[in-house]
C-alpha cells in the first residue's frame, strides 16, 4: 500500500433507494472504489446524512482508511460529543480521522442547507473524484460538472449508469389474495402490527445497520419480516417514543381483527413509511391484561390535561390529519419480555404465505398469513424526481 495520505478523494453517489441491499450495482462500486483508492494511500472525503455518503463512510471503517469526516454540528452543540457519537456509531479509529464541522442553526430546518455546503465544500477540497451513480441532472451532477477540470482529476473505472427504478415502500393489499379465515383464527387476541425501518432498528448502530445491508441480498434487512424475526430472537417488543406525548414510551396494540385493520395500513408521506405493514404480533386478551395492556381513551387535545395522571398516557387525540379512533388502541407502557407469555397464548401474522417458512426459523407457534395465495408483482419502478438538495450555492 502506497503513502499518499496528502492526497483527497471523494467517492460520489447521488440520491439512493431509502432501503438497498446489498447487491445494488452502486454499493458493490463504491466498495471497490474505496479499496482502490486505500490501495493507493489516499484519504477518503466522507459524510453522513444520507445512505450514499454514509455508505463511503462506512467502508471506509470497515476497510480501516483514512479519512475526513465532514459532519453538521449545530449552534450550541459540543463539537467533541458530536464526533464521539460517530466515532460510537461507525467503529471509527481516531487514529485515521480527521473532522470537519459545518455549522448549522437547526438541523432539522437546515438539513437541505447542510447537504449543499456539505457537496460543495467536499468537491472543493478533492484532488481526485469518483463518481459512481450520478444522476444526470441532479444537483450533485451539476455541482461535479460546475468544478470539473480546474480542481480535480477524475477516476471513473467504477462509474455506472444511475439506476431509476426503486424498491417500493409503499403498501398495497390485494383483498383478492385475503385469507379471511385468519380472523377467526385470532379472535381473542390484541396485535401489535410492526413496519419497515429506514435506518438502522433502535438500539442499532450505523456500523451495523450499513454492514447487515452489505451482506443482504434478497431484501432489505430492517424490513417488517426482519423487525418481526429479531423481535422472537431477542424475546422483547420495545417500547416506542414515537408518535406520543413526552415522555412516553409505549408498545401499541390494536383489537381490531386483521381484514379490518387493513385499512389502516397507510402511507405516511411525510415519514416515508406505513403507519405499520401486514406484519404483526397477536397476544391472547386476558394475559395481554395480565401485562398491564390497557386501552387507549380517544377525544380532543384540550381534555388530556384533565385527566388523572396515571391515565394520561393511554391518551390519544382524534387527530387532525387522520381519525384513529377505527384502530381500537391499546397500550402498554415500556418494553414487553416475550419470555414472560406462555407460547400458546402467542399467535404471528406474515404477509404473504412464503413469509411462513422464513418467521419458523425463528418462531415456533402458530404464524398465520394473511394472504391465501402468493401475489404475482410486476416490479414497480419510480423516477426518482427530489434531487440531493433543493438549491445550489457554492459553500461558504
Amino acid at each position: 500500500m502506497k503513502n499518499n495520505h496528502a492526497v483527497k478523494v471523494a467517492i460520489l453517489n447521488s440520491r439512493q433507494t431509502m432501503r438497498p441491499i446489498g447487491i445494488d450495482p452502486w454499493i458493490t462500486n463504491t466498495s471497490l472504489a474505496v479499496r482502490d483508492a486505500i490501495q493507493r494511500g489516499y484519504t477518503l472525503l466522507t459524510s453522513v446524512g444520507m445512505n450514499s455518503w454514509e455508505i463511503v463512510l462506512y467502508f471506509a471503517s470497515r476497510y480501516k482508511a483514512f479519512q475526513k469526516i465532514y459532519i453538521p454540528l449545530q449552534f450550541g452543540q459540543e463539537a467533541g460529543e458530536t464526533k464521539e457519537y460517530y466515532i460510537r456509531q461507525f467503529r471509527l479509529d481516531k487514529r485515521l480521522v480527521n473532522w470537519h464541522c459545518i455549522k448549522v442553526e437547526n438541523m432539522d430546518s437546515d438539513y437541505v442547507r447542510f447537504q449543499t455546503r456539505r457537496d460543495n465544500k467536499i468537491l472543493h477540497d478533492a484532488d481526485i473524484i469518483y463518481p459512481i451513480a450520478l444522476r444526470g441532472g441532479g444537483n450533485l451532477d451539476l455541482i461535479f460538472a460546475m468544478f470539473r477540470g480546474n480542481r480535480f482529476e477524475e477516476n471513473r473505472d467504477f462509474n455506472i449508469k444511475y439506476m431509476h427504478g426503486y424498491r417500493p415502500c409503499k403498501i398495497e393489499i390485494n383483498p383478492d389474495c385475503i385469507d379471511y379465515g385468519i380472523d377467526k383464527a385470532l379472535d381473542g387476541y390484541f396485535i401489535h402490527w410492526t413496519r419497515a425501518c429506514n435506518g438502522p432498528w433502535p438500539d442499532d448502530t450505523y456500523y451495523e445497520y450499513y454492514d447487515d445491508i452489505t451482506k443482504s441480498e434478497e431484501r432489505y434487512p430492517r424490513s417488517a419480516l426482519d423487525t418481526l424475526i429479531r423481535i422472537y430472537k431477542e424475546q422483547i417488543l420495545r417500547a416506542s417514543p414515537r408518535h406520543y406525548h413526552k415522555g412516553i414510551s409505549a408498545v401499541a396494540f390494536s383489537a381490531l381483527p386483521p381484514t379490518k385493520a387493513i385499512r389502516l395500513m397507510q402511507w405516511r408521506s411525510r415519514y416515508h413509511e406505513m403507519t405499520f405493514e401486514p406484519y404483526g404480533i397477536a397476544i391472547e386478551k386476558s394475559t395481554a391484561a395480565e401485562l398491564g395492556i390497557r386501552g387507549v381513551f380517544y377525544g380532543n387535545p384540550e381534555m388530556h390535561q384533565y385527566l388523572e395522571k396515571e391515565d394520561q398516557p393511554y391518551f390519544q387525540g382524534i387527530g387532525t390529519k387522520g381519525f384513529w379512533m377505527p384502530e381500537k388502541e391499546y397500550r402498554h407502557l415500556g418494553d414487553i419480555d416475550l419470555n414472560l407469555i406462555p407460547s400458546d397464548k402467542l399467535k404471528v401474522i406474515v404477509w404473504q404465505k412464503e413469509d411462513i417458512n422464513i418467521m419458523g426459523k425463528s418462531f415456533g407457534g402458530e404464524i398465520h398469513s394473511l394472504y391465501k395465495k402468493i401475489e404475482k408483482k410486476e416490479p414497480i419502478e419510480e423516477i426518482n424526481k427530489e434531487s440531493e438538495s433543493s438549491t445550489l450555492e457554492l459553500f461558504d
